[in-house]
């Protein structure tokens, strides 16, 4: 088989990028340029897009997000705040024999795994989306890794039969309060509940205002996801979910809520009703992100979700190391 070519990739190839993000089963929105550019732009971020090629066909590739501190170490990751994971792709095999998937795979993976170790990064972080399971090229050559977990509620089954006890109650708070469900793209009226519930926290929400303007933006013209709300009879928006689409599923990514009217169940509402919506839709199953938090997790496993793994890989050196040592005896050296 012909050999892979790795470089970075030009703007002007980030469309072809895009196309590959399609149709790779594990791409995910996280991986596609409009995603990336709005972190690289609202964020500060230098964003790099390297791109395996096998006679001149793009059939792989990785964004990094790539940051020098203090001159001294550089340190590169796939994922940033509120993006949980991007990572290696590659193009899907053609091939129904697994030791064929398994070695094109490879072929793939170890080009691109040697260049990035010859980049200079005194730590390199990826952090593969759901659905990629082979991370061998790395964990065979020295590269730690980590399991992460998300939850999956699949579309086709009797949600009203998975409830617990506890969020049978909340539901049926919301419907007695007379709260009703619907989409509403409106990005001040998610971020004033978000900020509501950090503010509750005494905390700053997660990412400017900017990005999720920038995020609306994208959910107008190229139709990624959407804004649920469940509202008060009055029609005050009490809690959101912003969801992004997905390959058969809808990804719940974020959530916003007024903490005073907590105890009427939004959230629990939300979730419910966008089962159904989604399910309506022919979607297959919604992505909760929310399995590595043990707070969330005992919320969400009240709708009975199937815990599915994903994974990371993390190299460093032995600079970075020390440093790293270093910054947590003296909380000092910013490394994050």
């Amino acid at each position: 088989m012909e050999g892979i070519e790795v470089r970075e990739l030009l703007p002007s190839e980030y469309k072809e990028w895009d196309l590959l993000v399609e149709e790779a089963q594990p791409g995910t929105l996280f991986h596609t340029s409009d995603w990336l550019e709005i972190c690289r732009d609202v964020l500060s971020k230098d964003l790099k897009i390297y791109g395996c090629f096998r006679n001149g066909e793009l059939v792989g590739g990785c964004p990094l997000f790539v940051k020098n501190i203090r001159g001294i170490l550089k340190v590169a990751t796939s994922t940033c705040r509120m993006t949980s994971y991007s990572g290696p792709l590659i193009k899907e095999s053609a091939s129904t024999k697994a030791s064929k998937r398994m070695q094109e795979t490879h072929e793939i993976l170890n080009p691109l795994r040697e260049f990035l170790c010859k980049q200079g990064f005194d730590s390199i972080h990826l952090t593969f989306a759901p659905g990629f399971e082979d991370i061998r090229p790395f964990t065979w050559n020295g590269w730690d890794s980590a399991v992460h977990y998300t939850h999956y509620l699949y579309l086709k089954e009797n949600i009203d039969s998975n409830l617990s006890r506890e969020r049978q109650m909340e539901l049926k708070t919301a419907t007695e309060a007379g709260l009703k469900t619907r989409a509403l793209n409106d990005p001040e009226t998610y971020y004033r509940l978000l900020s509501l519930a950090y503010e509750k926290q005494k905390l700053e929400p997660p990412l400017p205002e900017e990005f999720y303007e920038r995020v609306f933006k994208l959910f107008q013209e190229k139709n990624i996801g959407y804004m649920f709300v469940s509202e008060t009879p009055e029609g005050e928006a009490v809690a959101a979910h912003l969801n992004l689409y997905g390959k058969k599923c809808a990804v719940i990514w974020t959530a916003a809520l007024n903490p005073d009217f907590a105890h009427l169940g939004p959230i629990a509402h939300l979730y419910y009703n966008e089962f159904l919506d989604l399910n309506s839709r022919d979607f297959k199953y919604m992505n909760v992100m929310a399995a590595n938090i043990p707070a969330f997790v005992d919320f969400i496993m009240g709708f009975s979700p199937e815990l599915i793994p994903y994974y990371s890989v993390t190299l460093e050196s032995k600079k970075y190391s020390i440093a790293k040592t270093l910054y947590k005896t003296t909380r000092e050296l910013p490394l994050s």
